[in-house]
């Protein structure tokens, strides 16, 4: 069939009838893998476009500021990278208020045996709604956190203490319990490590904002981590 008979075939699909039939081949092709464990990796990419498309908003765009785009909430089998549902939204709704009701959705209608061993995410997971949803499904998952003044304080108290452990790789762990201002409940965290053996590069500016970069040595005894 030409270009043109397609999108005019296409065009006359409902938008969701159009979703169902294109979900219902994802699940055809990855379903089966469901049956081992498996991760649920949650990303959020920002698509800059040109022209004038539907749901094309100026908003962040860390690449070309100032040109309009979407946001893709891809939810995806780590490590295969295989994209199990993703969900097209505008360029102003990249957060994760606006992937979450597209994730549930997408786990509620799995079978318990093919759920995720665990859901994981960036920072912008890590937070009250997002782990309150988890865990009334009873959904492990892993986020990272923000570094804010309780997550600084927390780290402050582990470099002081000496139970750490080998985590692989030159890294160090520690896990312990955490309630932040604004969550419902403690919950656990884990603390990576790794100290820094090399000479660092720091950089400055002056009174009249010429940058200047300064090197700064690790004395024998001195210990500086990451």
């Amino acid at each position: 069939m030409s270009e043109d008979a397609v999108r005019r075939g296409l065009h006359k699909i409902g938008e969701r009838d159009g979703l169902a039939w294109l979900q219902g081949h994802f699940d055809y092709t990855t379903r089966p893998l469901l049956s081992e464990p498996w991760i649920l990796d949650i990303d959020t990419t920002v698509k800059p476009l040109c022209g004038h498309q539907e749901g094309a908003v100026v908003s962040y765009n860390p690449h070309k500021r100032g040109r309009p785009s979407h946001s893709y909430h891809c939810y995806m089998m780590a490590n295969l990278r295989l994209v199990l549902a993703v969900e097209v939204a505008p360029g102003n709704q990249h957060t994760s208020k606006h992937s979450s009701p597209r994730l549930w959705e997408f786990l509620d209608g799995l079978a318990a045996d093919q759920r995720p061993w665990l859901i994981r995410g960036d920072v912008g997971f890590g937070n009250e709604p997002v782990m309150r949803q988890a865990e009334q499904r009873r959904q492990p998952y892993l986020f990272k956190l923000r570094l804010t003044k309780g997550v600084k304080r927390a780290i402050e108290r582990a470099m002081g203490e000496q139970d750490w452990q080998d985590a692989g790789a030159r890294w160090q762990g520690k896990d312990g319990q955490l309630r932040l201002e604004g969550w419902s409940r403690h919950r656990r965290i884990v603390i990576l490590r790794r100290r820094t053996e090399r000479s660092l590069v720091l950089t400055e500016r002056d009174a009249s904002g010429q940058l200047r970069l300064g090197f700064a040595e690790i004395d024998d005894g001195a210990e500086v981590w990451e």
